[in-house]
């Protein structure tokens, strides 16, 4: 989309950046980047030290002494909305705002005279030491009763990522609907860097016990939060306090972005290198869980991105079958017969199916509603974990749903 030739200075910078997020091969997190940069050089527009004023048009804002004076101002922290303790940003800020000014100079369709970019320095993985001690950190912090939700958090966090090799954008799109509903795995959508949404793929992933522990003690927390918010939330992790976002307050509850992960984790990790720091052979961790990531080589199967639409509706005819031969059992009276054990592997083994297919949560509970099983106990013999049936059940407004109001979704 062409912009108006009549647009300059801010008003210019604004467009252009609508212009970028509008492009399908644009994430979120570089939509948002993009939103960042264009605001910040319309800011130093107005200030003193810059040479052009709100009437530049495009080539002279994509001027190399323009951008230089721009990057300046923003390195020093002039052009923040907000004061922080420390104004001043780093190299990887910069980086950003280059790659930043460079597709706004696309959208402008001018040429930018942009400073040289070096290459980055690779930072080495985290060694199989480092990641078995912090695995032994997390697994202290899951025996404490006394742990705080900010801990729990990232316990649950710290083992996924262990165990996945995710990426901080990946875990936060993240939601309930991903987890299993024995939760032994996890369903995670690759998005690697400078790929487009188009490349994105999805993968099966096991996850260890110390991860289910530490999505057990997650849920409950989480649950506290999304209650305030009316329940409806069916993003995995949650804020823990309010804050502000572009300018207004959100409260607690909300899906968490890939900034306030990275700062959690930051928080936890700084606190595990404190605890660990007296052991033989221990070396910090890195406060980036890019590091932590990097090290880790899990073993994945392929999933679809979304589910086929026969092949959905059979499976869901599995799950089905096998709930009613589950709930004839359960009503024949005699727990742990050969029948009802068979019957349960049968259901558990189709319900699994039925998720990697990509069947959403709701559905399955309505079909095994329909099918006889419609309480936690049933639902637990076909393989369901509580503390994730309680999230599910927040999520769509039932308490413990009853047959009718299961077969109603």
């Amino acid at each position: 989309m062409a912009l108006s030739p009549e647009l300059k200075g801010r008003q210019l910078l604004l467009a252009a950046a609508d212009e970028v997020r509008s492009r399908s091969e644009i994430s979120d997190s570089r939509g948002r980047q993009v939103r960042w940069v264009a605001g910040e050089y319309g800011r130093a527009l107005a200030h003193a030290e810059h040479p052009l004023t709100d009437d530049a048009d495009a080539a002279a804002l994509l001027a190399r002494d323009a951008i230089d004076a721009y990057l300046a101002l923003a390195a020093r922290g002039e052009l923040r909305v907000r004061r922080a303790a420390r104004p001043e940003s780093g190299e990887h800020s910069r980086q950003i705002r280059i790659e930043v000014l460079a597709l706004l100079a696309q959208a402008m369709g001018v040429d930018a005279d942009l400073p040289p970019q070096p290459d980055p320095a690779r930072k080495d993985p985290v060694t199989k030491r480092a990641r078995s001690l912090l695995r032994a950190s997390l697994a202290d912090l899951a025996d404490r009763a006394d742990a705080l939700p900010g801990q729990i958090r990232m316990l649950a966090i710290g083992a996924m990522v262990a165990d996945t090799g995710a990426r901080s954008g990946e875990l936060c799109a993240c939601g309930i609907n991903d987890l299993s509903p024995s939760m032994e795995e996890v369903r995670l959508v690759r998005r690697p860097q400078g790929w487009s949404e188009a490349e994105a793929y999805a993968e099966v992933l096991q996850l260890s016990g110390l991860c289910r522990a530490g999505l057990r003690r997650w849920l409950p927390e989480r649950l506290a939060l999304v209650e305030r918010r009316n329940g409806s939330i069916l993003a995995l992790w949650v804020t823990l306090h309010g804050n502000h976002r572009e300018g207004h307050p959100v409260p607690a509850g909300i899906p968490l972005q890939a900034r306030g992960l990275a700062r959690a984790w930051s928080q936890a990790v700084d606190a595990a290198n404190a605890t660990m720091a007296g052991e033989p052979s221990w070396t910090p961790l890195p406060t980036r869980m890019e590091q932590l990531r990097r090290g880790v080589s899990p073993k994945a199967s392929p999933a679809p991105m979304r589910p086929d639409a026969e092949r959905a509706a059979a499976l869901l005819e599995d799950v089905a079958r096998c709930g009613e031969e589950l709930a004839s059992a359960r009503r024949s009276g005699e727990p742990g017969s050969t029948a009802d054990l068979e019957a349960r592997v049968a259901v558990r083994k189709a319900v699994r199916e039925a998720w990697v297919e990509g069947v959403e949560h709701a559905v399955q509970l309505s079909v095994l509603a329909d099918a006889g099983l419609d309480d936690n106990a049933g639902l637990a013999a076909a393989g369901w974990e509580p503390t994730l049936l309680a999230a599910v059940d927040c999520a769509l407004g039932w308490g413990r749903a009853s047959r009718q109001q299961a077969a109603a979704v």
